[in-house]
């Protein structure tokens, strides 16, 4: 009987290194960290779109992953590794259309003025263009309203650049027939490049460069109107960040994606470029889109 008991416990310690070692074997091939993580059994997939109940606008899934964020051209806004949770995103920049039923629920006010440039909120042609001249506490009212909140920069540019860390939505090489920016329409002399010509001399309706798509199907993340994040304007980390939301306080947020305003060679239409603003101003050449985090 002993020596029975003692075969037994020798076969089944046998089992156990087996399945340790198996075990192990698995951690190993799975070591290599996925830029974009891999979705559970049912969760939306990379792209997949939805539609806001509030306010109607289509959302486009971004799965959680890591990328390098920042550029190389400043010293404040150095490159490093940040990684996110998965968050939907809206497609195009919020437009006047979208912003109406904000204001007709007494949750925004209307942007009939600006600070500088001319409003199209009463321009019944421009309903479908972005809205105009919102302060960043009209962005964020807004946002709240609609079930969601303003992106941080982080998740805005993470939209926008993709795992790879692509300079522009659609890649590494600008092209100005994928966006609204100042070429051969554009009012302002000194900014106009003629090489291109998008139609349209100022803002053009969202969506209107569908070949301008980032990598998760969201549009007109770079050109047509400059984007204000959720973050306070602050120096990059040097170490990695898990979902990032910038400096606790400063004097003036941020906006990103360049505007029909600009052209590239200053490098305001990169996906990596960050510019500090006013949050009280109003301008023409500002608007906004929403995230909702997943779940």
């Amino acid at each position: 009987m002993e020596k029975g008991c003692i075969v037994l416990a020798g076969f089944l310690l046998t089992c156990m290194l087996i399945v340790c070692a198996c075990g192990n074997d698995a951690d190993t091939d799975g070591a290599q960290p996925a830029q974009a993580n891999e979705a559970p059994a049912g969760a939306p997939s990379l792209g997949e779109t939805s539609t806001r109940p509030a306010d109607g606008m289509g959302m486009v899934y971004v799965p959680g992953g890591e990328f390098k964020m920042g550029g190389t051209g400043n010293p404040t806004d150095r490159r490093h590794t940040v990684e996110l949770g998965s968050f939907w995103i809206d497609q195009t920049e919020v437009t006047n259309a979208h912003y109406r039923r904000c204001v007709q629920a007494a949750a925004c006010r209307a942007p009939t003025a600006c600070s500088w440039g001319e409003p199209t909120y009463d321009d019944a042609a421009k309903a479908d263009h972005p809205v105009l001249c919102v302060a960043w506490r009209d962005a964020e009212a807004y946002c709240a309203w609609a079930r969601g909140r303003l992106a941080t920069e982080a998740e805005w540019e993470y939209a926008a650049r993709g795992p790879d860390s692509a300079i522009y939505p659609w890649g590494d090489e600008f092209d100005g027939t994928r966006l609204n920016s100042c070429d051969a329409n554009c009012p302002h002399e000194d900014h106009r490049v003629t090489d291109y010509d998008d139609g349209y001399a100022r803002t053009a309706p969202v969506g209107s460069y569908p070949a301008g798509a980032s990598w998760c199907g969201a549009l007109d993340l770079a050109g047509n109107v400059w984007e204000w994040v959720a973050d306070w304007h602050g120096a990059y980390p040097l170490m990695r960040q898990t979902n990032p939301t910038g400096p606790e306080s400063g004097s003036e947020r941020l906006i990103r994606g360049g505007s029909w305003f600009d052209h590239d060679e200053y490098g305001f239409l990169r996906a990596d470029n960050r510019h500090p603003f006013e949050p009280r101003a109003t301008h023409d050449m500002i608007g906004f889109r929403c995230v909702v985090p997943e779940g």
